[in-house]
């Protein structure tokens, strides 16, 4: 099977959903699992194979806890992810500053923990007293205020990934409500750890030129500039799809000088799509019966394009792709540029639970002597990144 006929059974959502129903029955594709051994032969170190142990049996079992019991020397934790985890523990109870994307994304991991979240607190009174999509109670800071015998005594996670405006919650949480700062929790960027994330493992070489997909808030390109250091870097091509994110970074990224920013998703092929837009980095592809089940609500319709066509003749040395599940036909669409650089990449391997074979799978069809390692930067199932050189 070549890799354009790969592409109809491990590129879709389709077969996303096969491959889980398989999983559910206590089965695996014999296909799936013979590609995970050669994919498993290709591994470079020992954390990698820990790391691919834990997700095969992850992916057979639905166990969660082949992920989060694998020994902290195989898992890129930073010490403030330690200290979060240590504060929310399973059982506990916590309360989320904020309503929005970031909240809702916390919910769904606090679920998983067995963390319950008794209540959002919400400074927009027009939000209600009840989240829709989550149906957890919402308070405003005046009711945490006059109720701190019932809520006083429970941390407080703040949802907002700005620092500056994490750090303002977070003044007002102890000077007016009067929560203990042991009891508060900063924004994202202190509970999941990316500060090495995509750039931790290879070094930089002289006149890197990066591929960014999935550019987001545009924080990737600028820790490649500081990767790079003085060995410096030629360009930066960079491609966020979500249109309030491009245009956050269209400003953001000025400064760099050299770097091209594209409003496109990538893929396989050139056309449009339906394209779940909420400005946070959990954006994505969507089908269209996904579209019609949402009514259309928050969902756009974007176009893709193949690294091949816009790329052309260009030179790559890095690729990095976090594209929400995507990642698959974004490398179809990369086959040439890869085959005709051979670059190093960083590629997300966590939205779909077979990616971490499909996806290693596809780039070893490309360039056979590829070396390859996993490491995992989250304390549950996501985070996961393959390197590849």
């Amino acid at each position: 099977m070549g890799i354009a006929d790969k592409q109809i059974e491990y590129g879709t959502d389709k077969a996303a959903d096969k491959q889980k129903a398989l999983r559910a029955e206590g089965n695996m594709n014999p296909q799936f699992l013979e590609m995970a051994r050669n994919v498993y032969a290709h591994l470079n170190d020992e954390i990698s194979k820990k790391i691919f142990e834990a997700k095969v049996m992850y992916a057979t079992t639905g166990d969660l806890g082949y992920i989060t019991g694998l020994e902290s020397k195989y898992r890129n934790l930073s010490s403030d992810m330690q200290v979060y985890v240590e504060k929310i523990q399973k059982g506990s109870h916590c309360l989320v500053y904020g309503a929005g994307g970031a909240a809702h994304y916390l919910a769904g991991r606090f679920k998983q923990f067995g963390v319950k979240i008794d209540a959002f607190i919400e400074p927009d009174e027009s939000k209600g007293s009840v989240d829709a999509p989550t149906g957890i109670k919402i308070i405003t800071e005046k009711e945490l205020r006059e109720n701190k015998a019932l809520y006083g005594d429970k941390t407080v996670v703040i949802s907002y990934s700005a620092k500056p405006v994490a750090d303002e919650v977070r003044k007002r949480l102890i000077e007016d409500v009067g929560i203990s700062e042991k009891k508060i929790c900063g924004g994202i960027y202190d509970w999941r750890n990316n500060e090495g994330q995509y750039f931790d493992y290879f070094q930089a070489k002289d006149n890197e030129v990066f591929v960014d997909c999935g550019c987001f808030d545009g924080g990737t390109c600028y820790k490649f500039v500081g990767w790079c250091g003085h060995k410096g870097f030629d360009h930066i091509y960079s491609f966020e799809a979500d249109s309030k994110n491009y245009a956050k970074c269209k400003e953001l990224l000025e400064p760099l000088g050299k770097c091209d920013l594209y409003n496109y998703g990538t893929a396989n092929a050139n056309e449009k799509v339906y394209f779940s837009a909420d400005a946070f980095e959990t954006s994505r592809i969507i089908s269209k019966e996904e579209a019609e089940r949402r009514n259309f609500e928050g969902v756009e319709e974007i176009e893709t394009i193949a690294l091949d066509d816009i790329l052309a003749g260009k030179r790559v040395t890095f690729i990095k792709m976090d594209v929400e599940g995507a990642e698959y036909e974004a490398l179809l669409g990369a086959r040439n540029l890869i085959m005709e650089n051979r670059p190093r990449m960083a590629i997300s391997i966590y939205h779909k639970f077979e990616d971490f074979v499909t996806l290693a799978d596809l780039v070893l069809q490309m360039h056979p002597d590829y070396r390859i390692a996993f490491r995992h930067y989250g304390f549950d199932e996501l985070e996961t990144i393959m390197y590849v050189e």
